[in-house]
């Protein structure tokens, strides 16, 4: 599993229904579970993903024992699994009943810029469970440690990188903890990634020529003047491949219209998918299902046009689209005003 960096439009998806309903009395020994584990190095000092981490655990209602911050140890107490949850996570058997787990958890600091969390869980089967304890253990999957892992790093880059979820690169950054690179993923036709020539699967070696970590990823991304053109070095099957990448900032304040978009993966057309209610959209009879096909002018035939002219726009400053409705052309003026989620 791996940490995700999203620089798509929404949030990616986040750990829920767990289920937590009480502390069991009779817990199991650590020791004499067995777990692999999986190691995340976020962009953070160590207070700042210690707090991250924390903030996490308490968010998911997982129950704590120790938290030991001079070493860096956290320890859950054990909490009861439903057997949806325990077959998803835990190397258990078709039909084994629902069960039980544990984690423990390292924080480690490996320079200011970088903080590694290892996060280990152990799981027992409730089939077997007598007042003595359990008869039986399972290996783990690694994929509960990658949703918590992902979920702290969502927190993290929340806290500390607020700007970056205005930052459109048309993909996800996945970071594999085995092989410590990162590389491209939802990298679908419909995206400005796939646009710009990223491919899904592509290991991000560089940015224009700096060796990309986690502790430098986020300065890449970071004060970007509306539209900066960086050159990603990638590596394919085939051999490394240097592309010219531009990435859009749009920012939350800008002027805005009120309506949102999807880019049909089969026609490649810009369709409206919501309206705002009260929104310049809707007061000019914008409605679902209308086609986009210029605005000023410029041809909305691919994501870069469509961000550009978007960074063009200014309050009270008309906007002319030409639009299709069943079949039909249309043209509107709307004028972008106030302070929202951009279109």
């Amino acid at each position: 599993m791996e940490t995700v960096l999203s620089f798509k439009k929404g949030r990616p998806w986040r750990l829920c229904g767990l289920l937590f309903l009480y502390l069991l009395s009779s817990g199991f020994s650590l020791s004499s579970s067995t777990s692999e584990g999986r190691s995340f190095p976020l962009p953070g000092n160590f207070e700042e993903v210690w707090k991250a981490t924390l903030a996490t655990l308490e968010a998911e209602k997982i129950p704590l024992v120790t938290t030991d911050k001079a070493r860096g140890y956290i320890r859950s107490a054990t909490f009861p699994l439903y057997s949806k949850e325990y077959k998803q996570w835990a190397k258990a058997p078709s039909l084994s009943s629902s069960g039980f787990c544990a984690l423990e958890i390292g924080v480690v600091e490996k320079d200011p810029t970088m903080t590694v969390v290892g996060l280990k869980a152990y799981f027992k089967r409730k089939t077997g469970f007598s007042s003595k304890g359990f008869r039986r253990s399972d290996g783990s999957r690694g994929v509960f440690e990658g949703f918590l892992g992902k979920n702290i790093h969502e927190r993290l880059v929340e806290a500390k990188f607020p700007a970056i979820k205005s930052v459109i690169l048309g993909c996800d950054l996945h970071y594999d903890d085995k092989t410590a690179h990162y590389f491209i993923a939802e990298a679908d036709v419909s995206t400005l990634a796939y646009e710009q020539g990223l491919r899904n699967g592509d290991v991000l070696m560089k940015i224009s020529g700096q060796a990309v970590t986690p502790g430098n990823l986020f300065g890449f991304f970071l004060n970007i003047p509306g539209e900066s053109l960086k050159k990603f070095t990638v590596l394919r099957e085939e051999g490394e491949l240097e592309l010219p990448v531009s990435i859009f900032f749009l920012n939350p304040d800008a002027p805005h219209m009120g309506f949102r978009v999807e880019r049909d993966p089969k026609t490649l057309r810009f369709a409206i998918t919501d309206v705002r209610a009260g929104s310049p959209a809707e007061r000019e009879g914008f409605l679902p299902g209308d086609i986009l096909l210029k605005q000023n002018s410029v041809l909305l035939d691919c994501w870069e046009n469509y961000y550009r002219v978007i960074l063009a726009q200014k309050n009270g400053e008309p906007q002319i689209f030409q639009i299709e409705r069943r079949g039909k052309l249309l043209e509107k003026k709307i004028t972008p005003a106030g302070a929202a989620t951009p279109s």
